[in-house]
């Protein structure tokens, strides 16, 4: 009897050891997660710059599938300020912040960031349009350029209407007056409605020359606005055209013989280059790809009435001293000389009427420069040649084994000067119509090209990067007296003295 006894309380112990009253240990808690509030999340909002948005930013946070009230949620915004930069979540698992926006106009977006240690970064992000406040001032898009007496602005003045910020201010659209305030009589449409914050005066022009001219616009409500200083000028003899590319590409402009009153005549995406007055200082020629070829054009000395000769004149044109022919070349690049001095094939010397019609082409070559009695010097290989106007009469004007280039003939006649490298740099030399008694004109190691004489022939006008980049100077004719005209770290060259 004792073995059944003894198996029965060994089976009620191990009843009496599995019965755990506590129940089981508890598991890890779920994680947290973070998610837009499942009404009224106040993403994609709208509102002026500078002000509160309408509703809150609320975001849900849950612990498992349950919210999780008192969890910390972190808030930043690319610009403006929140009402707070961490918040709890409320009985509701609700954290919520309200949203001044920045002052730039377009979209800004905000983060809320969940980052509990042990469960890793996780957000939610928002987004709002800010749009532009109401207009409080006005400002010039572009500030006026100096120009010619009487003659139009090259580009229309433009001024818009800005907010506090200084965003347009699109809806914006009331009369906006332009004045002269210091002087003379402004003529044209001085009154325009602005358009979408916009307003534009086309035909603005001046009579009177002088200096330190300023415009003022203003309109009712808003603050009036003043420009920068320009000048107005006489289209006067002695002016020097010159390309620069100091507007980022190449395009024309006009100078005084000092380098004083710069005037930009073309405003073309395209290279505009290579200026050449007519000897009346009526039209200035000039070669330009805004047709997309290189190609010869005309224009009046203030940059209106841009004209295109007849296909077949590219390059380098040229004036005869009546004013009645055109040479130039044709042709596309091989080889390149000094300071816009043209890469071109050494092909088709053309001569033309000024109007571009009966183009003949009379021999090889490039740069060509016309003699007061008609005879044209210009450039084959590495030398300078002169001719008739009819292809007759060729001589050899240069014999050296270096690179001439660039002729001009003085005024009389009696003087080219050109470019050469035959002392190692590119300098500037004279010598006499039949090519005796050569002088060097400068001596430095920078490159000096494409020379110009004043109308009275006492200066030489020419490009230089002695100063470390390409600039036009003027010279006494003996080569004395070396003068910067221009002082820009953009290329300037290719001189044309005006009659």
């Amino acid at each position: 009897m004792r073995a059944p006894l003894i198996a029965l309380s060994l089976a009620i112990a191990t009843a009496v050891a599995c019965d755990d009253s506590t129940g089981p240990a508890p598991g890890p808690a779920p994680p947290l997660s973070i998610q837009p509030a499942s009404t009224a999340t106040g993403d994609r909002q709208k509102a002026p710059v500078g002000t509160t948005l309408p509703m809150p930013l609320r975001v849900l946070v849950r612990r498992g599938s349950e919210p999780a009230p008192g969890v910390t949620v972190d808030w930043m915004a690319s610009q403006g300020t929140l009402s707070a930069t961490r918040a709890k979540t409320d009985a509701s698992g609700i954290a919520a912040v309200t949203w001044t926006l920045g002052g730039t106009a377009g979209t800004q977006t905000a983060t809320a960031l969940l980052g509990t240690a042990g469960i890793g970064d996780t957000m939610v992000g928002f987004s709002a349009v800010a749009d532009p406040g109401p207009a409080s001032r006005l400002a010039f898009q572009a500030q006026p350029v100096n120009l010619f007496a009487g003659r139009l602005f090259l580009r229309a003045v433009q001024v818009v209407s800005l907010d506090q910020y200084g965003n347009l201010a699109t809806d914006f659209g009331e009369s906006v007056t332009v004045t002269l305030p210091n002087g003379g009589a402004l003529s044209g449409t001085t009154t325009t409605v602005a358009i979408r914050g916009l307003a534009t005066f086309a035909d603005l022009s001046i009579a009177q020359s002088g200096t330190g001219y300023t415009l003022t616009v203003s309109a009712g409500g808003l603050s009036s606005a003043t420009s920068a200083a320009f000048d107005v000028l006489l289209p006067g003899p002695g002016r020097i055209a010159f390309q620069s590319s100091r507007d980022g590409n190449y395009e024309i402009y006009t100078m005084n013989a000092d380098g004083s009153g710069v005037v930009r005549l073309t405003d073309e995406p395209a290279t505009d280059a290579q200026p050449a007055w007519s000897p009346d200082g009526t039209k200035i020629a000039f070669v330009s790809g805004r047709d997309g070829s290189r190609h010869i054009y005309e224009m009046n000395p203030d940059g209106s009435g841009v004209a295109a000769l007849p296909a077949g004149l590219d390059d380098t044109p040229a004036w005869s001293r009546d004013g009645t022919r055109l040479a130039g070349g044709s042709g596309y690049a091989s080889r390149c000389g000094p300071f816009g001095q043209p890469c071109r094939r050494y092909n088709r010397l053309f001569v033309a009427n000024a109007d571009g019609s009966g183009l003949t082409v009379i021999t090889n070559g490039i740069t060509p420069a016309w003699s007061p009695d008609g005879r044209i010097a210009f450039v084959w290989g590495v030398e300078i040649y002169v001719m008739n106007a009819d292809g007759s009469g060729l001589a050899n004007l240069t014999n050296d084994p270096t690179f001439d280039d660039g002729p001009a003939w003085s005024p009389d006649g009696a003087k080219i000067a050109f470019v050469s490298n035959r002392g190692g740099a590119y300098d500037l030399y004279l010598m006499n119509a039949g090519g005796t008694a050569v002088t060097q004109l400068t001596h430095d190691q920078a490159t000096e090209g494409r020379p110009a004489w004043s109308p009275d022939g006492t200066r030489i006008a020419f490009a230089s990067d002695m100063d470390g980049d390409a600039e036009i100077y003027v010279m006494n004719a003996d080569g004395s007296g070396v003068v910067a005209l221009t002082d820009n770290p953009a290329a300037d060259g290719w001189p044309a003295w005006a009659p």
